[in-house]
């Protein structure tokens, strides 16, 4: 199969739709990041509480920005898939 073929069987559609749902997700997910609550604990618990709830909250903190890294990982390759797309169909 040619790209033109490729690009036309709507291929380009999805890889758009896909970066826009990408790229909602990286809202929710910076918003998740902008709204995690301070880990130092300070105030809320104290001994073995504290430490507990300074924990999750870095193991949270950690799987938010793993997050990030895939979901911008996902979004760069998706680019790139339309870019060689684009480029592979008028290059002939």
């Amino acid at each position: 199969m040619d790209i033109g073929a490729v690009s036309g069987s709507g291929v380009d559609l999805v890889l758009r739709q896909q970066l826009l749902a990408l790229d909602r997700v990286a809202g929710r997910l910076t918003h998740a990041r902008a709204v995690l609550p301070a880990a130092d604990g300070r105030g809320v618990w104290s001994g073995d509480a504290r430490r507990m709830y300074v924990y999750a909250l870095q193991q949270l903190s950690s799987q938010v920005q793993a997050a990030c890294t895939h979901v911008d990982e996902a979004s760069r390759d998706t680019r790139h898939a339309l870019a060689s797309l684009v480029g592979g169909s008028h290059g002939g």
